[in-house]
């Protein structure tokens, strides 16, 4: 049981991509906005911080006045200071004890303790501890100094994490996506440049159906198929095209095999009428060469059918190797009587020893049958064609057909292998021979080219690969 591929249109991966994108934006916005507004509450109790800092050094400052006996409400001014830093220890113990840890915290509060109970009310300013004082003080100015410059620390840590962080994600997901784009882009762009390949081989003539080795469909795949679908059936029409071609060239010189019919016919019924008329009076051995004559003349007519079956019979393509001299031999008796109905001489020139070539029989006499056609109908009043042959150095086989007939004017000479574009009158012409013989010279490999001159003559110059070691005796 065949497995059908499951659809995944280019379509759909690119809105895909899209909603990864928008999704990968979405996230990353939702990110920093967080980050930006824990960085507003990091700066917030930076903040917060510098007040308590700046409310311990205060608190010093008053402490040195009131040791050095400089101004009065000293000890007024200590313990409202006391009582800022106290509240707002209180307040912030959470933010300052995720920065310093709850240990260095409760050294400080001790401190802050110590140092308050030393101004506590009722006790003499006259036996005030001066070192304790001074320690503790300076314990409280050191633990709010270290706590504002840890703080500063990891606000910067913050500000670089988010930056490398945002970096680092724009970085990643932008190589991601170009790595997917090229993924895909590379499975389409790839198998479209297979279907341009091929599209140029089938103008070529050459058609092979492209195998698509995608795991999912897409548009491109449709689009092989397509073109599979589209080459299978200009092949079939081709071949049909070629044979509606021969059944036509038979039609152009049917005059010729009625011709070629007739005479043998006329034979077998004179020498049918002798042999009845005169049976009684003829010797045995009389009528026993009557009799090969029939006999003679009917194998003549059955050679004529059995060429003109063998030139139209529609059979299976196959390449073989062959003599191209012995193809030009057999399409020349097809029209032989149409040649000589028409007064045109025919010149063989083409050696015996030419190396072979690989092709289709049928094929390449439908190529020379409609170059000769050709030839009959631009020379009205008779003329000559001349064949030749020789070998090129580029390892082709060259075969001229040379008529001397009206020739074609240099402007139109690019068009005649067009489909339907024929130099003849309204009716006298499909524009389809010269347009088949282009077909089946590429596809056997080879090419045309020709050479022309008004009233002069034109020459077809067929090249036709040779026949190589390791080109099969015969294929499909």
């Amino acid at each position: 049981m065949i497995m059908k591929k499951q659809e995944y249109t280019i379509r759909q991966r690119i809105i895909t991509l899209y909603v990864v994108v928008f999704g990968f934006i979405a996230i990353l916005a939702s990110s920093y906005s967080w980050q930006i507004y824990s960085l507003e509450n990091k700066l917030v109790a930076l903040e917060n911080f510098h007040d308590f800092f700046d409310n311990v050094l205060e608190l010093r400052r008053y402490e040195k006045n009131l040791l050095f006996d400089v101004g009065s409400d000293n000890l007024k001014d200590i313990l409202f200071y006391l009582g800022n830093i106290e509240e707002e220890a209180n307040k912030l113990y959470p933010d300052i004890e995720q920065v310093v840890g709850k240990e260095k915290f409760a050294n400080f509060r001790s401190n802050l303790a110590s140092y308050k109970s030393i101004f506590e009310p009722g006790r003499s300013l006259v036996k005030l501890d001066a070192e304790a004082v001074r320690y503790h003080g300076k314990a409280m100015v050191d633990f709010s100094r270290d706590l504002l410059t840890l703080k500063q620390a990891r606000i910067r840590k913050g500000l670089k994490l988010i930056l490398y962080s945002f970096i680092g994600l724009t970085a990643g997901f932008f190589f991601f996506i170009l790595l997917v784009f090229q993924l895909q882009a590379k499975s389409v762009i790839g198998r479209l440049a297979f279907v341009q390949q091929a599209t140029k081989d089938l103008l070529q003539g050459k058609f092979m159906p492209i195998i698509d080795n995608a795991i999912k469909n897409d548009e491109v795949s449709n689009l092989i198929l397509a073109f599979n679908k589209m080459g299978t059936e200009i092949e079939i029409k081709q071949e049909q095209l070629v044979q509606s071609r021969k059944l036509a060239a038979i039609g152009t010189f049917s005059s010729g095999i009625a011709h070629e019919l007739n005479n043998p016919l006329n034979n077998i019924s004179l020498s049918a009428d002798a042999l009845h008329v005169e049976y009684d009076e003829l010797s045995a051995e009389e009528a026993k060469e009557i009799i090969n004559d029939i006999i003679l003349q009917t194998e003549r007519a059955s050679e004529v059918v059995k060429d003109l079956l063998d030139f139209c019979r529609d059979k299976t393509p196959t390449s073989s190797r062959l003599n191209i001299k012995n193809v030009i031999r057999a399409t020349i008796k097809l029209i032989a009587n149409q040649l000589r109905l028409n007064a045109i001489w025919l010149e063989d020139y083409i050696p015996d020893n030419l190396p072979l070539v690989v092709g289709d029989h049928q094929k390449l006499q439908q190529v020379f049958l409609n170059l000769f056609v050709n030839a009959i109908q631009v020379m009205p009043e008779g003329g000559l064609i001349h064949l030749d042959a020789k070998l090129e150095p580029e390892g082709y086989l060259r075969i001229d057909v040379n008529d001397t007939g009206i020739g074609i004017p240099p402007e139109k000479i690019e068009d005649i292998f067009d489909p339907f574009y024929t130099t003849k009158p309204v009716g006298q012409g499909t524009g389809l021979g010269l347009s088949i013989v282009y077909g089946i010279v590429k596809k056997h490999g080879g090419y045309i080219e020709v050479n022309s001159k008004i009233n002069i003559g034109t020459t077809f110059s067929i090249f036709l690969p040779i026949k190589t070691e390791n080109d099969p005796e015969e294929k499909p």
